[in-house]
């Protein structure tokens, strides 16, 4: 019995359908025995055949068959005949001579395109006209399709192709569990080797995606490795400015230190000179006095004194300039 299943992966189900419709029907196609020969023969009636060999007329006729027809179903099964008798092969059982040539006893087997042969002995299942004895066999889960008909179960006996295995054999007289068993072994062997192709065909589809994503992630790296190394550059182009930034401050930090000092000292000297200014004013104003008197006393001559006190009065000036200056700079 065929049974079926359910919820397996599509590959494994066509594996085990071939298995099973394996076990179930082997189909075997009609065929010619290994030992006989392929003639050049051409039908002449319902039940004749002519061949010319080594330049002699050969008739040939099926063995154990007769035609008891009309002239128009003679007509119709010789037509029959030059349509698939278009390749013919004989088994010869029996040569006898004639008055017009060679007559062949002889099992007949006809195809139109080779791909399965019609015994001559099975005519009488597709014509009435015919009589013969066809035998039958009981072969249980077999199916034989032949250019009669396709039988199943219950076949003709005769020659067979099992297209599985390409085993030629005869029934009966074969071993027709041994065949199927073997024809379900190929079967099996062909769902493997397609499951393995789809495999291997997966596999390949797979390995040319991981190796495109592998591209592009080499790709991505490579981007990467560039943007660090220009990431790089720039921190130490920042880290170099800010050294020199760093650098330049100290300077100016110095730079302002001593600044600040001489401003300090320009202050304590302009402090002295204030103090200096302020003692000269002093001694001006006593030496105008001085000098008033002198003037109003009626004495000659320039008190050198005068002189004394314009000489600090310009150092004074000239004190208080520079500090203006340096004012001026910071």
């Amino acid at each position: 019995m065929c049974i079926c299943g359910r919820g397996m992966p599509t590959v494994r189900w066509v594996w085990l359908a071939s298995l099973l419709l394996a076990g179930c029907a082997a189909a075997y196609v009609s065929w010619i025995p290994p030992h006989a020969a392929l003639v050049q023969a051409h039908p002449v009636n319902a039940t004749h055949f002519t061949a010319y060999i080594n330049n002699t007329a050969v008739y040939i006729v099926q063995a154990g068959l007769s035609f008891r027809g009309s002239s128009a179903e003679a007509r119709a099964v010789t037509q029959y005949l030059s349509t698939q008798c278009r390749y013919v092969a004989v088994d010869v059982h029996e040569v006898l001579k004639t008055a017009r040539g060679a007559l062949w006893l002889a099992d007949v087997y006809c195809s139109r395109d080779g791909s399965m042969w019609l015994w001559l002995r099975w005519l009488p299942l597709r014509f009435t006209a015919y009589s013969g004895h066809v035998e039958f066999v009981n072969a249980t889960n077999a199916t034989a399709a032949t250019p009669i008909d396709t039988f199943t179960n219950y076949i003709p006996a005769g020659w067979y192709l099992d297209p599985s295995t390409k085993a030629v054999f005869k029934v009966p007289g074969a071993n027709l569990t041994l065949l199927s068993y073997a024809a379900s072994l190929s079967e099996q062997l062909k769902a493997l080797r397609a499951e393995l192709n789809k495999s291997r065909t997966d596999a390949s589809q797979l390995a040319a995606k991981l190796e495109a994503q592998l591209a592009g992630l080499e790709a991505q790296r490579r981007a990467l490795e560039e943007a660090l190394r220009q990431r790089e550059s720039e921190v130490t182009a920042l880290q170099a400015n800010l050294r020199a930034a760093q650098a330049e401050s100290e300077r100016l930090r110095a730079q302002l230190a001593q600044l600040k000092a001489e401003n300090d000292q320009l202050r304590a000297k302009l402090a002295s000179a204030n103090q200096t200014i302020a003692r000269l004013n002093n001694q001006l104003t006593s030496l105008k006095a001085q000098l008033a008197v002198q003037t109003s006393g009626g004495e000659e001559g320039i008190n050198p004194m005068i002189f004394v006190l314009f000489a600090a009065l310009a150092g004074v000036a000239a004190a208080f300039v520079i500090y203006r200056k340096k004012k001026a700079e910071e």
